[in-house]
């Protein structure tokens, strides 16, 4: 009985031990979390209420600033651009992603690790320098339009190159694919190539392989990746500003615009608010989507 009896503090001190080491574990984390994640987040949820007048805002609570945001022709149009290049750009990246890492994982089995390098390489290249590099490319005077005139396909430049939603979604491709690629390669990597062989045996063919086995076992990577690439798309504002003219400006411009030019920080952050809003619910769509599509 009396062992019983001291058995009881024992066990709440060890207790006690353990979560104060875990809350000594998790202190770092939580507090770089609240630092630059929840603090901002809480600041730009107040700003958005704020009332705007005579070029300065104060701490007037309203919802005028949504109201404006909902009740505007333009800013839903750019809404709407905005989510359209991005779920273009999310399929393309997926597509190019996972057939990329298929080939590699399956097909050069042997040559996947340096292919994969070579793929992470590219992540530490300026991505305002790719940018740039495109404009090049698709410019007036850029190589595809200097080939074309220099074997007489064309007598002039193809100025529509440039300076329009495609122009915005090959950039964006072009940046995503590599983010994509990483955890689609992660998930690929639980797949055991004595499954595809047993599948063959069955009879399967390599679409049947794909979709009946691969898909399925990689569709957590799948999914991330999809999350990943839309909110990067939608969510940047380099690539349409400089490769997209008028016609491919997206929801970053519009928060920009807000913030800096017009100093209309309670709508610029109403406007933010909106994005991360529809962000989330095209987001959990996607999820739901990519879910039943590997069943």
């Amino acid at each position: 009985m009396t062992t019983a009896l001291l058995a009881g503090p024992a066990r709440r001190r060890a207790g006690r031990g353990r979560s104060l080491v875990t809350a000594v574990q998790l202190g770092p984390a939580l507090a770089y979390f609240g630092l630059l994640f929840v603090g901002p987040f809480v600041v730009l949820i107040l700003f958005s209420v704020f009332t705007f007048r005579d070029l300065d805002y104060f701490p007037e609570l309203t919802l005028a600033n949504y109201a404006e945001v909902f009740a505007s022709e333009a800013f839903r149009a750019v809404f709407v651009r905005t989510v359209e290049l991005a779920l273009a750009t999310t399929a393309i990246v997926l597509v190019i992603s996972f057939l990329f890492v298929y080939v590699i994982t399956f097909t050069f089995p042997a040559r996947r690790q340096t292919l994969y390098f070579l793929v992470l390489v590219t992540l530490f290249g300026s991505y305002l320098a790719r940018i740039y590099a495109w404009r090049t490319i698709l410019g007036a005077e850029g190589v595809i339009n200097a080939s074309l005139m220099g074997v007489g396909v064309i007598n002039e430049p193809m100025r529509f190159l440039l300076n329009n939603p495609i122009a915005v979604v090959i950039g964006l491709v072009n940046f995503l694919i590599p983010l994509a690629v990483l955890p689609i390669y992660s998930a690929m990597q639980n797949v055991s190539p004595r499954l595809l062989e047993a599948g063959r045996d069955l009879g399967a063919g390599r679409v049947e392989l794909v979709r009946r086995i691969v898909l399925p076992l990689t569709m957590p990577g799948v999914r991330v990746a999809a999350a990943f690439t839309f909110i990067a798309a939608a969510s940047d504002y380099a690539t349409p500003t400089l490769l997209g003219g008028s016609t491919g400006l997206m929801a970053g411009a519009s928060i920009v615009r807000e913030f800096g030019a017009t100093l209309n920080w309670p709508l610029g952050a109403a406007l933010a608010m909106t994005l991360i809003g529809i962000l989330v619910i095209v987001v959990t769509i996607l999820a739901w989507i990519l879910g039943r599509v590997a069943r």
